[in-house]
């Protein structure tokens, strides 16, 4: 119910801010399509600094996940792309720049002339569930704005965005928290003041952001505040560029800011080399048959978790330590980047919903992925429907992958 009346606020606030014309002169009033061009302007208030240069990412995706993965339309949520040419990765620098945020569709970072920084933006539509271009990010079309609150000093924008705009682990862990390596990169992150994010409340937030060096009382939120103003604004480009494919430095610099293990979390927890990765703590993709699921899964020596109740330093531990991971496809499985190359995972999918996020990252870890689809007489045909479609894992498959995963019996099965 939560959620009904949460979606319902905000259809609710999208419309209303398209209706009532409120301070119209904070309105960009065209786009910067190219931070790099916007820094040559004279006057402009900024400086731009590439980090990582444009290339071509390749990922090699077997033919059967092809044939199997979910396509919706639209690019990012079409087949997976087996190929993406990736843009330069950077920072920039603004003067007197803004951000706006009061959507989870776009993020509108804007310079100090009134235009929209567009490859620093994020513009997004909800009926598609894709990017789009930056002269369609729904501020255009606003009508009501808030004034900014103004932000003495150096700020830090981590906003991504789409699902990082809810509070989604896997959009924080991958698409925010690695922006902090291009800052790093370019010498600005011991400048930094203030550090931009969606919700300064959630745990994993602080909990991640503290493993860092980065202390609560620098993080202001959009949770309280939409449209800020920093005297010396940063910002980067996304992390994964215009494409899906995970960049290898967005996953070292994770490893190297979190492995290893916290040595006392690991003594105290005492967690089980064998994972399997429950969802017994969400509403959405839970598996229909666990108990009989868990109980095949025992006799190889698996303990479950579900890892809402863990904090960031014991989510690091549990896969740091794993020698197998079993889970249905879920935000969880981002900690498989903390497991040593080599690891043996199995991703469990409604037939509805199957997305090759985890495979691409596997193939960057050195994981040993495989994959296991769940069949379903009524699919989802949707984006909307099959991200929340449960599943009734075949038993006699499972073993099969166990088994071809080198795994044996450790229990007897009664």
């Amino acid at each position: 119910m939560h959620a009904v009346l949460n979606r319902a606020q905000r259809r609710a606030g999208r419309i209303l801010r398209e209706l009532v014309p409120h301070n119209l002169h904070y309105r960009p009033v065209g786009v910067h399509l190219s931070s790099r061009q916007l820094a040559t302007l004279p006057g402009s208030g900024a400086t731009y600094h590439e980090v990582v240069p444009a290339y071509v990412s390749q990922l090699n995706i077997p033919e059967a996940f092809y044939q199997a993965a979910s396509a919706y339309g639209g690019s990012l949520h079409s087949k997976p792309k087996r190929q993406e040419l990736v843009p330069a990765a950077f920072v920039l620098e603004l003067r007197q720049g803004r951000v706006y945020a009061d959507n989870n569709d776009s993020v509108a970072v804007i310079a100090a002339d009134n235009k929209l920084v567009g490859d620093a933006s994020f513009q997004y539509t909800n009926k598609t569930w894709d990017t789009i271009r930056p002269e369609d990010n729904n501020i255009f079309q606003q009508a009501y704005f808030q004034a900014p609150v103004q932000v003495p000093g150096t700020v830090c924008s981590l906003l991504a965005g789409g699902g990082a705009a809810i509070g989604n682990y896997y959009h924080w862990l991958i698409d925010s928290v690695p922006r902090l390596h291009l800052l790093q990169e370019a010498g600005l992150l011991r400048d930094v003041d203030y550090f931009l994010v969606y919700n300064r409340e959630l745990r994993f937030v602080q909990e991640s952001l503290a493993a860092l060096g980065i202390r609560p009382e620098q993080l202001i939120d959009v949770a309280t505040h939409r449209h800020w103003q920093a005297e010396r604004l940063l910002v980067t480009s996304p992390v994964r560029g215009t494409g899906a494919h995970t960049p290898d430095w967005a996953c070292r610099f994770l490893q190297t800011g979190y492995l290893p293990p916290d040595a006392a979390v690991v003594q105290a927890r005492q967690f089980s080399p064998y994972i399997y990765i429950s969802r017994q703590d969400a509403d959405a993709r839970r598996v229909l048959n666990e108990p009989a699921v868990e109980a095949l899964l025992h006799t190889y020596g698996f303990q479950t978790y579900a890892l809402s109740p863990y904090s960031f330093a014991e989510k690091v531990a549990l896969f740091a330590g794993a020698k197998a991971v079993v889970s249905t496809v879920g935000a969880g499985l981002t900690n498989i980047v903390f497991s040593r190359p080599g690891t043996p995972l199995l991703e469990l999918f409604p037939q509805g919903f199957v997305v090759p996020d985890f495979l691409e990252m596997s193939s960057r870890l050195g994981i040993c992925y495989r994959w296991q689809v769940c069949r379903n007489p009524a699919p989802s045909t949707n984006l909307g429907d099959a991200r929340r479609e449960n599943l009734t894992v075949d038993l006699d498959a499972l073993r099969n992958h166990l088994e071809a995963m080198q795994l044996r019996p450790v229990y007897a099965t009664n």
